[in-house]
């Protein structure tokens, strides 16, 4: 199976699929799942689909799941392997993690296996909370809540990451008066407004949150910022977006308080992106079995994944894959074979009977 992994990844990473373009991708794994599946064991909603094995109620089922986009990026050496990795844009989020999910489709292709299996292949993941392509397919279809547990195969380099931080995004807007920048005492600099803000926000530091025994970083940081006017102008509104990632245990309406609190009404906020927290299910039979069995490390997701919007349809889910997460988003972004090697065997020896 070496070869076919890194032949499906090769592939895979070829394939452009920037968010809002997974149309190719999304039509190249589509004809890949109608090798092994008939088309009545195929949901195809838009550019996202959901390919699962007919159900025996004698066995638990295992929800395996990855998004078929990535950011916008540039590798200079796609498809090419170096040193032991494959190079290519999205290679550890999260093209290796589709490859193992289509070399487990192939292997397990006429054999019996412990758990029923359901494949997620989605749309939109790397955009907007309100336009991921996970969400139709959980509303609008009852097959992924089948799952007595979920893995999204994002990069965690092959440990088991649980729960997962959630993101807000809000606008922090400071009004002034404009004027001209010679004469700066005709209005009011909103810049300078943000001045006290700033401070408290650069103060906010990393806070240690534990829930259900796992230790959580929440931080919260200015990441854009958006003015009126030009060189010479005294600026009559300046936008300051701040993004905080927050801990399960804690909710949005929370998180925004938080938010609400730092700002101590010296500027409007419009909170413009809410994305909840994952739970944290390590009590979990078919997880803690996983766990247990190949003594795999267990660690707090220090990052957002759909584990939150699978949490949110009571679905138990972890992030555990191949890709490295220090990868992610990074130029000539790349996966170690071995560590996709890995994630597949772990994945063939816990499903085989």
């Amino acid at each position: 199976m070496k070869e076919k992994l890194v032949d499906y990844l090769k592939a895979l990473v070829e394939i452009p699929s920037v968010i809002g373009n997974e149309k190719e991708i999304a039509d190249f794994v589509h004809s890949f799942s109608r090798k092994y599946y008939p088309e009545k064991n195929i949901v195809r909603h838009n550019n996202s689909l959901i390919v699962f094995d007919d159900f025996d109620k004698s066995k638990k089922t295992l929800a395996l799941v990855g998004h078929l986009d990535t950011v916008p990026g540039d590798n200079e050496y796609t498809g090419k392997i170096i040193d032991g990795s494959l190079y290519g844009l999205g290679a550890s989020d999260m093209k290796g993690g589709l490859a193992v999910m289509m070399g487990l489709m192939d292997y397990f292709s006429g054999k019996e296996k412990r758990f029923n299996l359901i494949y997620v292949f989605y749309e939109k993941e790397e955009g907007p909370y309100v336009d991921n392509g996970l969400e139709p397919l959980l509303s609008d279809f009852d097959i992924i809540q089948k799952a007595d547990l979920a893995v999204a195969l994002e990069p965690t380099n092959n440990k088991v990451q649980v729960g997962c931080l959630g993101t807000l995004h809000a606008s922090i807007i400071f009004e002034g008066k404009r004027a001209h920048s010679a004469r700066p005492w005709q209005g009011e600099n909103a810049i300078h407004k943000a001045a006290d803000f700033l401070k408290r926000l650069a103060d906010f530091g990393i806070h240690e949150y534990e829930f259900e025994g796992m230790k959580y970083l929440e931080v919260m940081n200015a990441t854009m910022v958006e003015f009126s006017g030009g060189r010479n102008i005294i600026p009559d509104r300046f936008v300051i977006n701040v993004n905080y990632r927050f801990a399960p245990g804690k909710t949005i309406e929370q998180a925004k308080k938080d938010v609400l609190e730092l700002v101590n009404k010296e500027a409007k906020v419009e909170f413009t992106d809410l994305c909840p927290s994952g739970n944290v299910c390590l009590y979990n039979p078919v997880l803690s079995e996983l766990i247990e069995k190949f003594k795999l490390p267990v660690e707090a997701k220090q990052a957002w994944t759909d584990v939150a919007r699978l949490s949110l349809y009571e679905i138990d889910a972890v992030n555990f894959g191949p890709g490295d997460p220090a990868q992610a988003h990074q130029r000539n972004e790349h996966i170690s074979l071995n560590n996709l090697f890995e994630n597949f065997n772990i994945f063939q020896r816990f499903i085989k009977i």
